[in-house]
């Protein structure tokens, strides 16, 4: 089997892709998209951006026949080779899918390359050729190449489908800067306008790399690995593959030459994002659920598990960066205080598992809606909490002798290296029965109820102290001092807009809920005078919780009356600082 793959139509965003293979004496064949991609649990009907789909067979048209909205059977007529083309619609600027316009592309072949689908099990090859118009560009990609020198078009090759799929592509005027960690070749590949620091990029890359490799006991499931990193003015978004990752960042993220000597917020984000999709190669892309082996993509693929995978790669992508030096103790325990407050800032918490969240990522997580933090709890964030207990917890049993980090490396040799795949349990069971820690009721009752976890005991453990402050306002809470908290929370997000104050969130049993504001409304006046973004803070600061105002907002086009009693500020803030250094250097590094 055997793909080719061209930018076609630069202007109109379009791939164009055929598929020539031997029939087998097959009489009918079975052409199939996946609905999906794996790390991103949402049906995204990839299919639907299909366009001009036929078949034909020396000379002549076969019969092709749509089945359902991403599968046609083609009827081969007793031909001995086949060939099937058509165009892929490519304008989804994200990591998921395809783009395509004048300056650059994108692509995962699970949105460009129909399956055959009795026959995945099948080693292919994939050609990639340039237009005219883009012969200039060159392209990254991690798939195993056949010809074609490095960075340039070339045909290659991948074990099967589930492979093929897993190799994504980037193209356009690359910036390609190579490193080594590990005594592996990464690449940091950009494209888009940006005026990064490349060789500090780079330079940082490689520690967050070489920690990681360490970590693992240099046991590396790739030969070579690319970060393919698409610029732009505003966005965020990374998704793991064996050998990369595709990343989406704001140009702000990208640290410049001599502007910044400190991490700042923003390239301290980039660079969590970063370690978080290479924390994946060992987190999901080898070690995974026995529920994804293997995966099925035509439909939702269920498993109770993403708590871990997601949850235990998201303690680690900010901790390994203070563990290689690049963010003091300081600002990491201000990055668990914000995960403490997004965990925490709604109902969320409080009504579902992240077993359930985990479950139900397809149609709740991924799917929020206004409502979200009063439903829904994030599998990334308060798994990324659970992980942290079970850390200080393997540490405390073990008498500081075991980390995470160490059980996590042995549990990848078990059952990562080994393709063998997890179950609900088998981590539990893991620290019991190799390390004799038994962690098996604290992990059944953080992943299947709702109840509190001991975060605040366990810091208290190692030194840390966890005070709660009012945060600045419904909007900015976190992990930092609020410097002029408001008297009086409206217990909604909300921003600014043409007609007042939108409200973008309304929090249950807070001050907006109870006087019947709703998601969408635009208030306008607080006790008859007009209220906007700008002199919010000054209207608001007239107010003592328990004061009863009059509020007047839009809701779509009619005005409404409503009588609002204000609350006290929530203490949204989580303030994390040290208060023994010799408890906390057991974990931290001072």
């Amino acid at each position: 089997m055997h793909y080719q793959i061209t930018p076609l139509d630069l202007n109109g965003h379009q791939f164009a892709v055929t598929l020539t293979l031997a029939t087998k004496s097959a009489k009918q064949l079975t052409l199939k998209l996946p609905a999906w991609i794996p790390g991103s649990y949402m049906i995204r009907d990839f299919a639907r951006n299909i366009l001009d789909l036929h078949a034909e067979a020396d000379g002549r048209q076969l019969p092709l026949r749509a089945v359902d909205k991403q599968t046609w059977q083609v009827d081969t007529q007793d031909a001995s080779e086949i060939t099937v083309s058509y165009q892929v619609y490519a304008f989804d600027l994200s990591v998921r899918s395809a783009y395509l316009d004048q300056y650059w592309g994108f692509f995962n072949n699970s949105s460009l390359c129909l399956a055959v689908a009795e026959r995945t099990h099948e080693p292919v090859r994939l050609t990639l050729k340039l237009s005219e118009q883009c012969q200039h560009w060159r392209v990254a990609t991690g798939i195993p190449r056949e010809s074609g020198e490095a960075f340039l078009p070339g045909t290659f090759r991948a074990d099967n489908y589930e492979a093929l799929i897993d190799y994504p592509f980037l193209l356009g005027d690359l910036g390609i800067h190579e490193f080594i960690a590990g005594g592996i070749k990464h690449a940091f590949v950009t494209v888009g306008r940006n005026f990064a620091d490349t060789e500090r990029i780079c330079g940082d890359l490689a520690r967050i790399c070489e920690h990681q490799i360490q970590l693992f006991n240099k046991q590396i499931p790739f030969d070579s690995y690319l970060f393919l990193t698409m610029v732009v003015g505003k966005g965020f978004g990374g998704l793991e593959h064996r050998n990369s990752t595709a990343l989406l960042c704001s140009r702000r993220d990208l640290v410049s030459p001599g502007i910044r000597s400190t991490i700042d917020s923003d390239y301290r984000t980039f660079l969590s994002l970063c370690s978080h999709e290479y924390f994946h190669s060992w987190n999901i892309k080898t070690l995974k659920p026995k529920d994804f082996i293997p995966y099925r993509l035509d439909a939702e693929q269920y498993t109770r598990q993403l708590w871990f995978y997601e949850g235990v790669t998201s303690y680690f992508d900010d901790f390994v960066l203070h563990e290689a030096g690049l963010i003091d103790a300081p600002t990491y325990l201000s990055l668990v205080g914000d995960t403490l407050a997004r965990v925490h800032r709604g109902a969320g918490v409080d009504r579902h598992t992240v077993a359930d969240s985990s479950l139900q990522a397809w149609n709740r997580f991924y799917k929020q809606d206004e409502n979200a933090p009063n439903a829904v709890v994030s599998y990334y964030a308060k798994g990324a909490l659970i992980a942290l207990c079970t850390d200080l917890l393997i540490r405390l049993k073990s008498h500081h002798k075991q980390t995470l980090a160490q059980c996590m490396a042995q549990f990848w040799t078990q059952f990562g290296a080994t393709q063998s795949g997890t179950g609900d349990d088998s981590f539990a069971d893991f620290l019991d029965a190799e390390y004799g820690i038994n962690l098996k009721s604290f992990i059944e009752r953080a992943v299947h109820t709702t109840d509190p976890l001991p975060v605040d005991e366990l810091l208290a453990e190692f030194g840390v102290a966890v005070e709660r402050k009012p945060s600045q306002d419904d909007n900015i809470f976190g992990g930092k001092p609020a410097a002029a908290p408001l008297p009086v929370a409206l217990g909604a997000k909300f921003k600014a807009s043409a007609q007042g104050l939108e409200v973008q969130v309304v929090f249950a049993d807070e001050a907006a809920q109870s006087a019947g504001l709703s998601a969408q409304d635009r208030i306008i006046a607080v006790d008859g005078l007009q209220v906007t973004d700008s002199n919010m803070r000054e209207v608001f600061e007239r107010y003592q919780p328990g004061d009863v105002v009059k509020l007047h907002a839009f809701r779509r086009d009619e005005l409404i009356e409503l009588e609002l009693i204000w609350q006290a500020p929530k203490r949204n803030n989580y303030l994390l600082s040290i208060d023994d250094k010799a408890k906390a250097r057991s974990w931290l590094k001072l």
